[in-house]
């Protein structure tokens, strides 16, 4: 057995490669979708958005002092096929332990496509899911928080 050499500083060479590692999950379809059409997710306090209205709920969130994940990666392996397996919401929202799923809608003739994601979620135990339209969202946001929490306290078993 032989030891290798170990390279002077090599604890500051590997907190540089820690500190600046780009890969990560939140935002990850999102940013995919972005690069296909040669354009770059939102950046708010590090965390990448879709659009402005995001970012204002985003904010609204933080206001409210709850905990959410903005455009997380889901993954619940079934079909080992990576656009059936994987799905990405706007908002998953925790507040008083109970969970839900808020989405700013874009695209009203994705009806189809937004029914079966909600779908893949009910089935895994995510109940309150509710989309607003992307315009409310940006002009009214304390307002679409308001009424997110509301409804998601319903939810309490």
């Amino acid at each position: 057995m032989q030891l290798i050499e170990i390279e002077e500083d090599w604890q500051n060479r590997i907190k540089f490669i820690i500190d600046n590692y780009n890969y990560v999950n939140q935002g990850l379809i999102t940013e995919t979708v972005f690069i296909r059409k040669e354009k770059d997710p939102i950046v708010y306090k590090e965390i990448k958005f879709g659009s402005q209205s995001e970012v204002r709920i985003a904010q609204e969130l933080e206001r409210a002092g709850v905990l959410f994940f903005p455009l997380p990666l889901a993954v619940r392996h079934e079909t080992g096929k990576f656009h059936l397996d994987h799905r990405e919401v706007d908002f998953l929202v925790c507040s008083d332990g109970i969970w839900g799923i808020l989405e700013v809608s874009f695209h009203p003739e994705r009806y189809e496509n937004d029914k079966e994601k909600d779908a893949w979620f009910k089935q895994s135990g995510i109940l309150c899911i509710e989309h607003y339209p992307s315009e409310k969202c940006y002009n009214y946001p304390r307002a679409v928080i308001e009424e997110f929490l509301s409804i998601l306290a319903k939810y309490k078993r």
